[in-house]
């Protein structure tokens, strides 16, 4: 049914474990596979793939954070990133794979910055709530979202600039994401033509996959130290992310 390699394998399996311990509290760790996914089946299929493995692991989220959304912020940012979205689409009908890719390089590497400016920061990014700043945000966010499935450290300085609480940061990314995922559904099936039923099918199959890699996020979080691991996130990111330019 499938005719994937043993390290095409690997690498679905180790994105559903990413996926599920990233919507746990690491947040930004996907960007990893994020890169190994172009790199194994290309930059616009393995958007595809990605996509619904991302809408697996929000569901998880929803049904364990949903009720502390933070509605508000989703509504405000919804129509600029439906923009970015469309946005997105036009952009991946224009470019060639090898062009995709070295795109999503450029997002991975400007969200690696954003990652470790927030980690610097301790959480105390401050944003002056502007209506514009909240358009290029959201059209960033919805832009980088539709190509590489990288706009999570985007969302994240925007999100944490509201001084809300973890769980109802975590509720309101996940809510705000699986709306975005949905809209970009259909551009992926019938424009770009990325998503088969394989692919519907492989996700179900990973549907354990991540759900185990939600546990397994519980159990890091509580027995690594997140700075050493975060570390280790930042240098094989940016070294992947570079790889994508070759």
């Amino acid at each position: 049914m499938f005719d994937y390699s043993l390290v095409e394998w690997a690498v679905l399996l180790l994105a559903g474990i990413v996926i599920g311990f990233s919507k746990t509290g690491i947040q930004g760790s996907t960007i990893i596979v994020v890169v190994l996914m172009a790199l194994t089946f290309g930059g616009q299929v393995s958007a595809g793939m990605m996509l619904l493995l991302l809408m697996i692991g929000d569901m998880f989220a929803i049904k364990h954070y949903g009720k502390d959304v933070a509605i508000r912020d989703v509504f405000h940012l919804l129509p600029p990133a439906i923009l970015g979205v469309l946005l997105g689409v036009w952009y991946g009908q224009y470019v060639n794979d090898a062009q995709f890719k070295m795109t999503m390089g450029v997002i991975v590497l400007i969200c690696v910055f954003l990652l470790i400016y927030k980690e610097v920061r301790k959480g105390t990014v401050l944003i002056v709530n502007h209506q514009w700043l909240t358009v290029v945000v959201g059209v960033l966010s919805g832009f980088s979202s539709m190509v590489g499935n990288a706009a999570g450290p985007i969302f994240a300085i925007y999100i944490l600039s509201k001084h809300i609480k973890k769980r109802e940061m975590i509720s309101t990314t996940a809510w705000f994401f699986i709306l975005i995922n949905a809209f970009k559904l259909p551009f992926h099936i019938f424009v770009w033509q990325t998503i088969e039923w394989q692919h519907l099918l492989m996700a179900v199959m990973l549907l354990p996959v991540i759900f185990i890699g939600t546990r397994l996020g519980i159990w890091l979080i509580a027995n690594i130290k997140e700075k050493t691991y975060r570390i280790f996130i930042f240098i094989i990111t940016v070294i992947s992310a570079i790889y994508l330019f070759l």
